[in-house]
């Protein structure tokens, strides 16, 4: 039973609005920021990660994909733990965690070691977004609720800064550097890895200093404690102002929501605690889907869905169509020579885009060079030399070498194909990893790609903040949906990198509407008890639909535009409906 609803109100208010809370905003938002670093910093790790650990493609998809998976699997389960052990305390553990396994992580020597660690650095990570809203939620006051908790974007979008940034200083810049770099003891993107731990531990370190949700202990009904959360909030907010001291010592606030309490013997047993501890959590999760914040779940899952689908699957299309029009481009400027002799020649400068048909190469000494994207077909060497050689998707077909020396170079076996070795000698091969490296990456791209999405955040979040708690949630949310549908169609006139970049500033831009005012109402959609398991469903819901969406629009770059144009702007355009069944929630009690 709810009782002096207002009084509650009151206490909240007279701790007021100051230094504390700018405090937690900073230390919750670098909870986010960990959160986007957990995301970006796999693409630029990738390059340098396949080098050095010889991963095939198909392994450098499950990289990113595993992230994704421990996100999933951590915003479920820290959400329901928010809700049991506290915000607090599950917003430690959660980051510690982070922290831990990915420092962990810039030590592991093999593929399988790096993905464990990393995936359970991700699971930590999960946390973050679920907790973090809630938790800082519960701090404020509702006349300027939204404001302050759209800031908190800010910091996701620093983190995406921080990742490119920190990436543009460390990670070697192209595949060709890579490949000139010796094998170190600890490699860069180990260092950058290590690096990218720290947003995580400072958030860690801060949040260890910071009381629990007053909100959470009036649940428990631990009212004297909120009391003393309270006093700490007022001294801290009026630390200046000599003399001051919060007058209010007594609670009439929500009461505590009625339970069943079921007594159990004092000599449980450890079987008996951990079923009672599943049974828990089963309610949590079954009081999200049920009445009366059945139909409130439903619709919120679909403009989740639809939200993550559409915004993580143009993503992917963004980037992937980017590299198809790169090799495009690539291509297009290949050199083919054909029917030549080619005699008492040296090489020594890099060889890179170029198809050799029948050429008959006599006394041709190859050294010290990389030889990139080449193809050679029906070619002939005879007393040639290729001495300190490196190669990238570089074949040889139907050739034939008579009296030719390989010295120092990774011409394995498979980069000959139905090819004829007559007296040919293979001296010091470079062992280890034979996978052929693709030197066609260059850092530059994917930090435009990724430095504008995350600027075009800023203002944005801004603009949010001044509008969110004016018009509402709904109106926000609705409008930033139909204009993000809307301009999927521009996809269309996309023919150039930069073209695409520009686009996809725009489109982060729109969507920065959408997911503040999406994030803020599912905060407030819900009571105290079950807040962090039904943000932890929604936000693993998402990850779920983030893969999803990356399988689906990345199969259809060299389809036909209008496949992503049709399907995300449907998609988007379906959540824009269910918006309008769903409750305005700014003047909602948190």
């Amino acid at each position: 039973m709810w009782i002096a609803i207002n009084n509650f109100l009151v206490y909240r208010k007279t701790a007021g609005f100051g230094a504390f809370h700018w405090l937690v905003l900073l230390i919750a938002g670098l909870g986010l920021t960990a959160d986007a670093v957990e995301l970006f910093a796999v693409g630029y790790i990738l390059p340098s990660a396949e080098h050095e650990l010889c991963m095939e493609e198909y392994q450098k998809g499950w990289l990113g994909t595993l992230s994704f998976i421990g996100m999933m699997i951590g915003a479920l389960v820290w959400g329901i733990m928010g809700d049991r052990l506290g915000r607090r305390r599950t917003l430690l553990t959660a980051l510690v965690s982070n922290g831990i396994f990915g420092v962990i992580a810039a030590f592991m020597p093999t593929y399988s070691l790096l993905m464990l660690t990393r995936f359970c650095s991700s699971v930590g990570i999960g946390g973050s977004l679920p907790i973090v809203f809630t938790f800082y939620s519960e701090f404020l006051v509702r006349k300027n609720r939204g404001r302050y908790l759209s800031f908190l974007l800010v910091f996701w979008a620093l983190g995406g800064l921080f990742v490119a940034v920190l990436a543009w200083g460390i990670i070697p810049r192209s595949g060709a550097t890579i490949l000139d770099m010796k094998r170190l003891h600890f490699a860069r993107w180990r260092k950058f890895l290590l690096i990218c731990s720290i947003p995580a531990i400072l958030s860690a370190i801060g949040v260890s200093f910071l009381p629990e949700s007053p909100r959470f202990l009036l649940e428990m009904g631990r009212n004297s404690e909120a009391i003393y959360v309270y006093k700490q909030i007022f001294s801290w907010n009026n630390s200046v102002k000599s003399g001051e001291e919060y007058q209010l010592t007594e609670f009439e606030v929500p009461s505590k929501r009625p339970t069943v309490h079921v007594s159990i013997p004092a000599n449980r047993g450890i079987l008996r605690e951990m079923l009672r501890s599943l049974e828990n959590c089963w309610n949590n999760i079954a009081g999200v889907f049920s009445p009366p914040n059945t139909f409130l779940t439903l619709f919120l899952l679909v403009v989740w869905i639809t939200m993550s689908f559409g915004f993580y699957g143009i993503s992917i299309w963004l980037h992937e169509y980017t590299k198809y029009i790169e090799d495009n481009n690539f291509e297009s400027r290949t050199i083919n020579q054909a029917n030549l002799i080619i005699e008492d020649r040296k090489f020594a400068t890099n060889i890179e885009n170029t198809h050799f048909t029948n050429l008959t190469f006599n006394n041709v000494r190859f050294d010290q060079t990389l030889i990139n994207h080449c193809m050679f077909y029906n070619c002939t060497f005879t007393n040639c030399t290729f001495s300190n050689i490196r190669t990238s998707k570089t074949f040889f077909k139907n050739c034939e070498f008579y009296y030719t020396e390989f010295l120092d170079t990774d011409l394995y076996s498979y980069k000959f194909q139905s090819c004829l070795h007559n007296v040919s000698f293979f001296f010091n091969t470079k062992g280890g990893c034979d996978i052929d490296f693709d030197v066609n990456f260059k850092l530059v791209e994917l930090f435009y790609e990724n430095l504008f999405a995350q600027l075009a955040i800023l203002p944005g979040t801004l603009i949010t903040s001044f509008i969110l708690d004016r018009i509402g949630r709904i109106k926000t949310l609705g409008v930033s949906l139909v204009l993000t549908s809307a301009s999927v169609g521009c996809l269309w006139f996309a023919n150039t990198k930069e073209y695409l970049i520009a686009f996809e500033a725009v489109f982060t831009f729109l969507t920065v509407f959408g997911w503040n005012a999406l994030d803020v109402m599912t905060t407030e959609a819900y009571p105290a008890n079950i807040r962090t398991t039904s943000y932890g469903i929604f936000s693993a819901i998402s990850r779920l639909a983030a893969i999803l969406s990356n399988l689906t629009f990345g199969s259809t770059v060299q389809v036909s535009k209008l496949i992503p144009i049709i399907l995300s702007s449907a998609v988007l355009l379906s959540g824009a409906i269910c918006v309008t069944r769903l409750p305005e929630t700014k003047d909602y009690l948190v």
